[in-house]
């Protein structure tokens, strides 16, 4: 299994599956709630390889992420659209949009005994747009 990201926007992100580990998609429902709440929300958390390019060859895509992570709230590009393939066996089994998604967290950390780095992205979709927030699977060969 693995994943692919994408993300529109200034500086795209495009994340393939050598870089990324990790996924999670959470829904979240208020804990102190008897019925179905009106105030969800929905986020991913996305753990992955920072694959460095030498001599430029090609884009690195964290490099647009640390960027992403540092726009202002009044830019509109703090919003962005954020889709998440699951793939198996060479087929999407499983797809996650967030349209207008915020990053919450960003962090990376890179060693410099091993050579490698490593990033962890937190998004969440604007609390106002979670009906728009699309869950899809079940795609056809």
């Amino acid at each position: 299994m693995g994943f692919r990201v994408s993300i529109d926007g200034l500086g795209p992100v495009n994340l393939t599956e050598q870089c990324v580990k990790r996924v999670e998609f959470q829904s979240e429902i208020p804990a102190d709630s008897n019925a179905r709440a009106t105030d969800n929300g929905a986020t991913l958390k996305i753990w992955g390889k920072m694959l460095f390019s030498l001599g430029a060859e090609a884009q690195d895509a964290t490099l647009n992420l640390a960027k992403w992570s540092v726009v202002p709230s009044e830019s509109a590009d703090a919003y962005r659209n954020v889709k998440v393939d699951v793939v198996a066996a060479g087929q999407i089994v499983r797809q996650v949009t967030l349209p207008n998604a915020f990053v919450m967290e960003y962090e990376e950390s890179l060693d410099d005994e091993t050579g490698v780095g490593e990033f962890y992205l937190h998004v969440k979709q604007k609390k106002d747009l979670t009906k728009m927030v699309a869950v899809e699977g079940g795609f056809g060969a």
